[in-house]
Parts: C-alpha cells; sequence; structure tokens
C-alpha cells in the first residue's frame, strides 16, 4: 500500500529538521565587540577599527574557521564611547551585557584604562590600539596591547626631532589628555638624555586660544613643533600656525597620522609634517597587500587603525581556536602565551603585561599631502 502524499511530507519535513539541527549544532557564534570614538573629531580613527574589524570577520566566516570542531561564524558588535572615559565605561558594559567574548579597542588611552577594570571583572580579553604605558601595568590579566607603547614611541619621535629634523628651536604642547601628557613625557626624556631644554605647555582644547598659542611658538622662534595629543587638538593647532606664515615642521604621533588627518588640516598638513604609527603597514608583506585591495573593494584606502584592527581579530580567533573554545575563561590563557598569525604584523606575541612582543614604529612624512613612509628616519 502507498503511503499518503502527507505521509510522506511529514517525514521529508522530520529529516529536513534533523539535518538543520545537525548543521546548528556544527556552528558557534562569535559575538566581538569593538569599541572606540564612532562619532565626534576622532570618529575617522573609530570607524577605521570597525571597518577593518568587519573585513577580518568576512574573512573568517567565509573561510569556515572553525574552534573546538565547529563552524565559527562572527559578529560585530560595535559601541561609541565618544573618546570620553564614562562613555566609554558605559560602552564597555554594554558590550558585557550583551555576552561579547572579546574586545577590541578602546582607541584612546584614558578610555581604554577606565574601562580596562570592567572587563577584568567580567573575564572578557581586551585588545586595545591604546598606547600609554599605564594600560598594561595594571595588573589585569584580560589586558593585551597589540601595538608598541608610548615609550617605544615616544622614543622614535624624540631621535626623530633631535637627531634627523635638525631641530635649532623645539616647543612642546600637549592636550592634557593622558595619551598625549604620557607620550610627551617619554619625547622629553630623549631630549633631556641630549641635554636639550624645550618649552613645554599644556593646553585644555576646550576654549584653547591658538593664535596666542602661535604667538608664543613664533617669540620663541620655535622650527619644530611637537604636538603630544589627539587630532582635534593638533589640527586646530597647525592650521593658526600655517595661517600665521609658520613654515617650521610639525610632529605628532599615531592620533594625527591617517590620510583623514591630514584632509581635515585643510593644506596645512601638505609639507613639513611628520608622524609615526606603532604598527606595521600593509605593504610590509604579502598577505598584507592583500588585505588592503579586500579594504579598498570596500570601503576605500586603509587607515593605520584598520590595519591593527584587522590583525587583532584575527589574534583573538587564533586564541579560540587554540583554546578549543569562545569561553573567555578557556582561551584566554591560549591568548597570553601563544604565537599568532598576524596577517600584517607578521608573528604576533604577548609578553607578561600583555603586550606586543618587538612592537613598531613607522614614522611617516607628507609630501604633498601624501604620508609616505620614512624608513631611513628611523
Amino acid at each position: 500500500m502507498k503511503q499518503s502524499n502527507a505521509h510522506i511530507e511529514r517525514i521529508a519535513c522530520a529529516v529536513l529538521a534533523l539535518v538543520l539541527f545537525a548543521a546548528c549544532s556544527r556552528q558557534v557564534t562569535v559575538k566581538i565587540g569593538v569599541v572606540g570614538p564612532m562619532t565626534g573629531p576622532l570618529a575617522a580613527f573609530g570607524n577605521d577599527m570597525a571597518k577593518g574589524s568587519q573585513v577580518a570577520m568576512d574573512e573568517l566566516n567565509s573561510d569556515s574557521f572553525t574552534i573546538g570542531g565547529k563552524t565559527a561564524h562572527f559578529v560585530m558588535l560595535t559601541e561609541d564611547d565618544k573618546a570620553s572615559p564614562e562613555e566609554g565605561k558605559a560602552a564597555a558594559q554594554r558590550l558585557i551585557d550583551a555576552g561579547v567574548v572579546a574586545v577590541f579597542g578602546h582607541l584612546n588611552s584614558g578610555v581604554t584604562i577606565a574601562a580596562a577594570p570592567l572587563y577584568a571583572k567580567a573575564g572578557i580579553p581586551q585588545l586595545s590600539v591604546s598606547t600609554n604605558p599605564k594600560y598594561t601595568r595594571m595588573g589585569l590579566k584580560t589586558a593585551f596591547r597589540i601595538t608598541a607603547d608610548d615609550i617605544q614611541q615616544g622614543g622614535a619621535l624624540g631621535k626623530l626631532i633631535s637627531e634627523k629634523l635638525h631641530a635649532k628651536s623645539i616647543y612642546m604642547v600637549d592636550d592634557q589628555t593622558t595619551f598625549g601628557v604620557g607620550l610627551s613625557d617619554e619625547v622629553n626624556k630623549i631630549f633631556k638624555l641630549r641635554n636639550l631644554v624645550v618649552p613645554h605647555e599644556s593646553i585644555d582644547p576646550k576654549g584653547a586660544d591658538f593664535d596666542a598659542l602661535t604667538q608664543r611658538i613664533k617669540d620663541k622662534n620655535g622650527d619644530v613643533v611637537f604636538m603630544g595629543g589627539d587630532e582635534g587638538f593638533g589640527s586646530p593647532l597647525l592650521k593658526a600656525l600655517r595661517k600665521a606664515g609658520w613654515a617650521g615642521k610639525f610632529v605628532a604621533a599615531d592620533a594625527m597620522c591617517d590620510p583623514s588627518s591630514i584632509k581635515n588640516a585643510g593644506g596645512a598638513a601638505d609639507s613639513n609634517f611628520y608622524c609615526t604609527v606603532a604598527g606595521v603597514p600593509p605593504s610590509w608583506l604579502a598577505a598584507g597587500i592583500g588585505f588592503t585591495q579586500l579594504y579598498k573593494a570596500k570601503y576605500g584606502a586603509p587607515g593605520a587603525y584598520s590595519t591593527l584592527a584587522y590583525d587583532g581579530i584575527h589574534v583573538l580567533a587564533q586564541a579560540m581556536q587554540e583554546g578549543n573554545s569562545i569561553d573567555p575563561a578557556k582561551y584566554l590563557p591560549a591568548l597570553a602565551t601563544g604565537s599568532f598569525d598576524g596577517k600584517i604584523q607578521g608573528i604576533v606575541e604577548f609578553d607578561a603585561k600583555g603586550d606586543v612582543k618587538d612592537g613598531t614604529v613607522v614614522i611617516y612624512q607628507s609630501i604633498g599631502g601624501q604620508l609616505i613612509e620614512q624608513r631611513e628616519m628611523l
């Protein structure tokens, strides 16, 4: 006797349900938080981080990356910390409540340091691009830095100014942020080693009189200005200097070393502008060139933080794979002690503090409005 069509359909549905259940049981969703300034003066940097992270996650998903024998599906949860420590803590708590198993962020050192204890309490690994040394010296087992710190970056900047730029008179300014003050202190250590006495002002960007500051710099005949701080402070200062006819060399660090920073300076940074990035450019490795092509197809030219975020997501994924789990408690030991394939940075390993080993600092010069790597200045 033939089975009815309805009976056959029930069997088919049951088989399909079993197949779908089996497929789902072989998959795991990996939620990673990406947090930084997504709005405001530093939005370009935060969005670069998110875009670089998304390129990495798309790549991992298309490659059917496995963790613990299951195919991993990576999902990015973004939060805007508005470059504010208080907003950063609130953003961190939202990510924790959303069930992320790792965080890439924050950007600003002051925000990263403020939020880090929350991730530590929740046991969630935090991989940051912030460069202030304090971040990895707080004794938090969940804090990791994927880039050189300000001891290394400040040393490179100090040597650039004192040895390569042939400065006759140097003027230092910082924006009173944790990043700006800390970096300026490291640069000044190099100056002191060379017995250079350098005027140094620490200025709150809110209500800053850039015209008056420009005049003080000119009165001191400063031919090299070092700015420790973010683009939101550095760009108005540089514009005021150029408007007043100052033609000296302006030096900044990674928070003003991006094509968007040059564009936002409106011509003021098209020449006699130098900056550093604490990280390897994608042009150094074949995999980095491949990343650039992928990124350009989606978003245009990548920024410095795009590349670091891309590598960071891959490092976190590899640590989970090595630990056979997306459970932070299970893969954290692997992240702390493992050796990972940074697609752009090369081999990525962390020391006992959570700092990346052998962090690289690259110097750039703006030539005709294009940031050009200057290896001979290292």
